[in-house]
Order: structure tokens, then C-alpha cells, then sequence
């Protein structure tokens, strides 16, 4: 590395996925990184916290990543962490007290090698599986770009049935777009089903972390950082103005001069530690309009194991996936499009967890101890339209660039697309695409499927 009085000072605003990821990759491409959260840790949303009375780090919302998810691994990898991930390549699911799972056939080549799986899904007729075979088809042969007109339940049209809808594609599109197929657009459905579950053998196999999500996001980034000449500053706010010889960053009483800026915040967030020049000079970029969608996630603690799959998803339930830890002493739980959970106290929500897990399997005891939490603003809706107005890194101020799930990606708002738009970030200042490449088509998407990376 050279020495540092020759090295590009660059200030990441934001501790987020989105800013972890510009900052790792800023370092290896040579810059001297300040990492500024206002929080006291790194991980943003994707964070862990102690509940009140209980020593032990839990998740804000369980998170899990998808084989597809290269960027969000690439950033695991260089901090040392990818070990820390289980892969499961058969995800039991329930409808009810109905078991089933989801199984690909290795031996064939995608998309066929999971349509022997789709026979095992729970709570579904011979005219579910039969609609559901003909909407997988036409998932698999629709070329891109796929429409951001319209909804994808407009998309499907007539295939799909209630059951269906309330338990296949609600689960999925719940659980990856925070949203419903009569809220979501055709064009992030799309992008999931094909790059999420299709056109590889690997993509749709689930990561679940095997510790909490700090080690990750705070433990693991803080030391690497740290090693590689960087410089973290947690509990404080930064602000941006242009000085004479670059940016002047203010995080508290310190003060920085920076050659180069990644905002890494919301848009409101940017708005803020942004002085009046500099936010004239921005244009509209910050003016996005993000409709908010939120995830309740809730820790339930049992006086004796449980003998539950270590990862099970939900037919039709106010719940998504259910993750078993400690043994079996705790279940993870969340509930994505948790609207109707507002007004609930922690209690609360952690007691309709428990009784919607009940329907499910009703010999589960009570808890003896539980946390929940509730994140309002944990996503955006990607609602039809809505690619068009996204904005990528580059702003009207060279040296000042935007990362967040809510930029350009091409992805929704998940850690991938967080992971993805920090690359972005990095690619733009430095002048080099960072990105990390797709898993490679496999089967049919060799011959028909171009990749959806913009």
C-alpha cells in the first residue's frame, strides 16, 4: 500500500450494508477511508441489539441472502465472515399443520431442476400445482427487460389461484420486496424469480447466519477497517460542506478534509448533512419519493428445545420464516408488510408471533421470555414506475456520490441491493467497475437469458 500521506481521503457517511460495502472496497482500491454512523454501531438496519432483562445479541429482523446474492457474499469474504453462513438447500415450508419443503433435482439442469420440488409445496390442490406450473413457465421464458408498468399480479393475469396467492407468491414476494404481487412491480417479481431462484443451480439456496447480524456488520468491518489503516466514528451525524482544498466533513467536534464523499444515507438523511450549496448543486437525486415499508422481527425464548427445522417459511401467515437457534431455545420470526402490527407494543407483537406460530404447530409451548421490535421505514415499496425514478451514484458535484438499496441497483431493497449500490459508489469514484459479476446463467438462460445487471 502506499504511504498514506499519497493516498485519496475519502469520507463514507452511513454504516449501513451500503457504506460497509463502499468502504471495503474503497480501501482495497487504494483509498484512506473515514466510516461516519451516527449510531452507535455499524449495521444500520441490519443490526443487533440486547432486549431489556435478556444478555444476549438478537437481530433488529432476522436477515438471510440467496446464493444469488454475490455481492452481499463478496463483502462477507473479505471480512472474514462467509464461514459464518449456513447454506441450506431445501427450505421445509408449512401451510397449516400441513408440512412440505422445497427440493431441487440436481441432476437436471435449471429451471427444470426445481420442478419436481414445486410437487412437495404444502396446502396446494392438482389445479394449484397445475396453475402454478403454467405461471412458472411463463416466468421462465419472459425475456428482459421486464415491465415496470405494471404489478406483477397483473403480469401473472389469470395464473394464480386464492391459495396461491395467499401462500406461494405471498411468502416469496413478501419475504424478498417487503411487498405483495398486487403492490409490487412485474419487473422486481421478475428479477427474483429468474435470478433468485432460476438460472442457476445455486441461486436460490438460503444463507442463514450463524451468529448476530453485529458480527457481521459491526465486528467483523470495525476490525477490518481498522487493519487496513481506516478510521471509524460511530455516534455522530456528519455534515458535508465544500471547502477550500475539498470536502469538509464534521462529525461532532471533529473535523475532516476529504477529497472524496459516498453518501451513504437516506434521502432525507442526505438532505440533511448536506449544506444549502451542495444540496443546489445535487439536483433532484434526494428528492426520490420512497413509500416505506415495514418488518416486525421477534425472538421467543422456551425453557426447553423445540424441535423445529432450522429454517421453516410460512403458507399463507401473518409470518414469513421461522429460524430455529441456541439449540431449539429460541425462535427468530419475521413478518414482512407488517402494517397491521402498528400500535402493538413489543409484547404484543412478540404475543401474536407466538399464536400465529401456534396455528402451525400446536404443541408449541408458551415462551418463557420474548423480544420484538418493529422497523416503519425497513424498505422502500417498489411499486411499477419506480426503476425509472431511482437515481444512480454520480451527482452534479464531482467527488460526492450516492449508495443505498434506494439507488439505481436494478435491485430492490435488500442487503444485495445495499451491497451492489456501495460497488457502485466505489466503481464511480475510482473509475473502475467494481462490481461483482451474476452467478453464470446455467440450462436454458444460457442460450436465452441476459443478465439484468445495469
Amino acid at each position: 500500500m502506499a504511504p498514506v500521506s499519497t493516498l485519496r481521503h475519502t469520507v463514507v457517511l452511513g454504516g449501513g450494508v451500503a457504506g460497509l460495502t463502499a468502504a471495503v472496497a474503497l480501501t482495497r482500491a487504494g483509498r484512506l477511508v473515514t466510516l461516519i454512523e451516527r449510531r452507535a454501531e455499524l449495521g444500520g438496519k441490519a443490526g443487533s441489539y440486547r432486549p431489556p432483562g435478556i444478555f444476549q445479541w438478537v437481530d433488529h429482523c432476522p436477515h438471510v441472502l440467496l446464493g444469488a446474492c454475490t455481492s452481499q457474499r463478496w463483502l462477507y469474504e473479505q471480512l472474514g465472515v462467509g464461514d459464518l453462513i449456513s447454506w441450506h438447500d431445501r427450505l421445509p415450508l408449512r401451510a397449516g399443520d400441513e408440512a412440505g419443503e422445497l427440493l431441487a433435482q440436481p441432476s437436471l439442469p435449471p429451471p427444470f431442476n426445481l420442478a419436481q420440488g414445486l410437487l412437495g409445496l404444502p396446502g396446494l390442490t392438482p389445479r394449484d400445482l397445475a396453475t402454478l406450473a403454467a405461471a412458472m413457465t411463463k416466468i421462465s421464458v419472459a425475456r428482459p427487460p421486464w415491465p415496470d408498468d405494471q404489478t406483477f399480479a397483473a403480469w401473472l393475469g389469470p395464473l394464480t389461484t386464492p391459495t396461491l396467492d395467499r401462500g406461494f407468491w405471498s411468502l416469496l414476494l413478501r419475504s424478498v420486496l417487503n411487498a405483495s404481487a398486487d403492490e409490487a412491480s412485474a419487473r422486481y417479481g421478475l428479477l427474483f424469480f429468474r435470478h433468485g431462484l432460476l438460472h442457476h443451480r445455486d441461486a436460490w439456496h438460503l444463507g442463514v447466519p450463524r451468529c448476530p447480524l453485529r458480527t457481521l456488520h459491526h465486528v467483523a468491518p470495525r476490525a477490518w477497517l481498522a487493519r487496513h489503516g481506516g478510521q471509524v466514528v460511530l455516534g455522530q451525524a456528519g455534515s458535508v460542506a465544500l471547502g477550500p482544498s475539498g470536502f469538509v466533513v464534521r462529525a461532532g467536534a471533529e473535523e475532516f478534509v476529504a477529497d472524496e464523499v459516498v453518501l451513504a444515507l437516506t434521502p432525507t438523511q442526505a438532505r440533511r448533512a448536506l449544506d444549502p450549496a451542495l444540496t443546489a448543486r445535487v439536483g433532484g437525486a434526494l428528492d426520490v419519493d420512497l413509500e416505506a415499508g415495514s418488518i416486525v422481527g421477534a425472538h421467543l425464548w422456551f425453557a426447553e428445545p423445540v424441535d423445529l427445522p432450522p429454517v421453516t417459511g410460512l403458507f399463507d401467515a401473518e409470518l414469513d420464516w421461522v429460524f430455529r437457534h441456541d439449540g431449539g431455545r429460541r425462535l427468530a420470526v419475521v413478518a414482512s408488510t407488517a402494517d397491521a402490527w402498528q400500535g402493538l407494543s413489543p409484547a404484543g407483537q412478540a404475543e401474536r408471533a407466538w399464536r400465529t406460530l401456534r396455528q402451525h404447530w400446536p404443541r408449541l409451548p408458551a415462551p418463557v421470555a420474548t423480544a420484538a421490535c418493529r422497523e416503519a421505514r425497513a424498505t422502500f415499496v417498489p411499486r411499477p414506475g419506480l426503476e425509472a425514478r431511482r437515481p444512480g451514484p454520480v451527482t452534479g458535484v464531482p467527488g460526492l456520490v450516492l449508495a443505498g438499496a434506494w439507488t439505481a441497483t436494478g435491485w430492490p431493497a435488500t442487503m444485495e441491493g445495499a451491497a451492489r449500490s456501495g460497488l457502485a459508489a466505489a466503481s464511480a469514484l475510482v473509475g473502475a467497475d467494481l462490481s461483482v459479476p451474476d452467478l453464470p446463467a446455467q440450462g436454458v438462460y444460457r442460450l436465452t437469458c441476459r443478465t439484468s445487471r445495469r
